[in-house]
């Protein structure tokens, strides 16, 4: 034992058929729980109910539709030195809130567990499984070591109330919370770690509709995430995290145009043998790095799964940096399986004219590159991005099937302030002094 008080808090919204058994799960592990808190946000079915009679000793029921200001309505009931998260749809395996709470006793502000998905298998099954053990085996520890992770999974972790306190609680106001908290607390100096020997199971997407609803919001907001926290970029730390990702993200697409390059233009070809080479030895790596997690059986089933979707990921991870730096329409909605509609933000007037100028001038220079340079193609391009471009930034005007573009309730993210500072009850404090204590900044709906 660490001597360290534990409180558990669990955000859930239409969890009825996994809440009981995490709460369960959190109760059974070989450390005390001071307190267990459930925030039941916007549930119609007995999701308050079922974690009340597992075990709660707290049930909160709100209408905020977010997560980090579920989070927020639950700490200042938290009289417990240590603060452990759980999604409520994740169940966490023996001796992983023990071994959070020990690496905190190291001296350590923040960490999280790995994840590995609770259900058996199925396609994403197999490539979320390759994709998570290949994390905990080679970029998380890699992160770790630099001492700059990315994010501490929102799926489990654990942090020093101390040090939620000092940043405000949990920020609000990205599409990704648990992104934003991390490096919220990069920001303040504090501590972050990765407890690799912690396991929690967590339910991942089964179908393409599923995993089609997650990802952009996760793509979003990791840029939503850099460009607010864009003063930290320039750490040394942070390079060599977000940079490596940004890396691995652009030479994705330029390794695939010089491929289409070569075997239009049938040149180079000796280049092959070596890709050749290079992909073998890249599988043999990452097969054996999965294969320590959950054997080689798994590492095979998950290898082909994995790969296809990676292209499909980066894919969206590119159109969300376009979209969320560029064009400056932020994801700005929850979707997945619960079940609320996407919502961009539409393009500011000054952006669609700014880039409207840009393409145009590029368009010109490219133009006049081709013709001093004799390229007929080149030329045609120039022409086709002076004309092309500024018209692709004219709004549609009339009926159609669009995603929604309007929600003033939403946008906040874009000027969105640091948190007030919490009023924290003392020991002492009644449930009903702690609902007049209870200051917290107003999260978007």
């Amino acid at each position: 034992m660490t001597g360290l008080t534990v409180a558990v808090l669990i955000p859930a919204h239409q969890e009825e058929s996994t809440i009981g058994e995490l709460v369960q799960a959190c109760l059974d592990q070989p450390y005390p729980i001071q307190q267990l808190i459930v925030v039941a946000d916007s549930c119609t079915d007995r999701t308050a109910q079922v974690a009340r009679e597992a075990g709660a000793t707290l049930v909160l029921e709100t209408k905020h539709g977010d997560k980090a200001a579920n989070q927020n309505e639950a700490l200042p009931y938290i009289t417990a030195d240590v603060l452990v998260g759980f999604d409520g749809d994740s169940k966490p395996m023996p001796s992983c809130i023990p071994l959070m709470v020990e690496d905190l006793a190291r001296g350590y502000d923040a960490t999280c567990s790995s994840i590995l998905p609770i259900q058996d298998t199925g396609f994403f099954i197999e490539a979320r499984r390759f994709a998570y053990s290949l994390g905990s085996q080679w970029w998380r520890l890699c992160q770790r070591q630099v001492g700059r992770l990315q994010v501490l999974t929102g799926a489990s972790y654990a942090f020093r109330m101390d040090a939620v306190r000092a940043v405000g609680g949990f920020p609000s106001g990205l599409i990704s919370a648990d992104m934003d908290i991390t490096w919220k607390l990069h920001e303040g100096g504090f501590k972050c770690w990765y407890t690799a020997d912690a396991l929690t199971l967590t339910v991942d997407p089964e179908t393409w509709a599923e995993y089609t609803a997650q990802m952009p919001r996760w793509a979003a907001g990791y840029f939503q995430n850099v460009a607010r926290y864009k003063r930290l970029m320039l750490n040394w730390r942070s390079v060599l995290t977000v940079g490596s990702a940004m890396f691995d993200l652009v030479t994705l697409w330029w390794w695939a145009i010089v491929v289409v390059y070569n075997l239009t233009t049938w040149q180079h070809l000796s280049m092959f043998k070596y890709m050749g080479y290079w992909f073998v030895g890249h599988t043999a790596l990452t097969m054996y790095l999965v294969s320590r997690v959950v054997g080689w059986k798994k590492a095979a089933l998950g290898f082909t799964p994995y790969t296809l979707l990676n292209f499909y990921n980066k894919y969206l991870y590119t159109r969300s940096m376009i979209r969320e730096w560029l064009l400056g329409r932020h994801y700005a909605s929850w979707t997945g399986r619960s079940g609320r509609k996407t919502v961009i933000t539409p393009m500011t007037a000054a952006r669609r004219q700014a880039l409207g100028i840009v393409c145009a001038l590029a368009g010109t220079a490219v133009q006049v590159l081709g013709g001093w340079a004799g390229s007929t193609p080149l030329w045609a391009a120039g022409i086709a991005v002076t004309v092309g471009g500024p018209l692709s930034l004219i709004r549609p005007r009339g009926k159609g099937r669009r995603r929604a573009t309007s929600a003033p309730q939403q946008t906040a993210f874009l000027a969105a302030p640091t948190p007030a500072p919490l009023t924290m009850p003392s020991p002492r404090t009644t449930e009903a002094d702690v609902e007049s204590t209870l200051q917290l900044p107003a999260a978007p709906r």
